[in-house]
């Protein structure tokens, strides 16, 4: 059994929820863990799991929040899937929908895929830099067809690298700047890390300062 879980996004600057991001969990032992394979889901599934989380959520939130749905680099190229994703988007009125891309797609792949993405305005986040997406020519080749990037603090925590970290975060808000692109900060945990976010002029926020991953109904 799977559904989605829900983590909110918030806008850095006001404090007010700005977005949620849909995580998708497993049911194991009366557990709720995350799937080891995101794939073995197939898509037409996970796009119906998540139209009912988001029209949950559009009923009880009417400014339009944005929601963000994770695809790897083959459910990104993958035509079903992007039939799939502007089924949602016409199913969904004012849907206002973000991809996280949790690997970089090739210069080819998004040549030839990112125009089905921008004709329905399903806008693209690289997710993860600095560390699952490190700096390199394939990220540099990436970036000119985002709309945002995010940046994971919780990951560089997980990793020991927190020395590494404000070096890496001032890399990355450098290059946000340079190629006009949007700033999630991740990993928000206690009021220093709001303070950072506000610090950094980041676009949203998100960490377990404000809330877990949980089902949109305890959130």
């Amino acid at each position: 059994m799977y559904r989605f879980f829900v983590q909110p996004q918030i806008n850095a600057e006001t404090q007010k929820l700005a977005g949620y991001e849909l995580l998708l969990r497993s049911s194991c032992h009366d557990y709720w863990v995350t799937p080891t394979d995101f794939t073995a889901v197939p898509m037409d599934q996970q796009v119906l799991l998540s139209y009912q989380e988001i029209t949950s959520i559009l009923k009880d939130h009417r400014d339009n929040p944005e929601i963000s749905l994770n695809l790897n680099r083959a459910q990104f190229v993958d035509r079903r899937t992007i039939g799939h994703l502007i089924h949602l988007k016409k199913a969904v009125k004012n849907l206002n929908l973000i991809v996280e891309l949790t690997e970089a797609p090739s210069l080819e792949e998004l040549h030839r895929y990112v125009a089905l993405y921008r004709s329905f305005d399903i806008k693209l986040s690289l997710d993860d830099v600095g560390t699952d997406n490190p700096w390199s020519q394939a990220t540099q080749d990436v970036l000119p067809f985002m709309d945002s990037i995010k940046f994971a603090m919780q990951n560089f925590r997980l990793q020991h690298r927190q020395n590494e970290m404000m070096k890496s975060l001032n890399f990355w808000r450098k290059i946000a700047d340079t190629y006009q692109l949007g700033f999630t900060l991740e990993g928000i945990e206690d009021k220093g890390d709001v303070a950072l976010a506000q610090e950094y002029n980041v676009k949203m926020a998100q960490g377990y300062y404000y809330s877990k991953p949980v089902p949109y109904a305890a959130s």
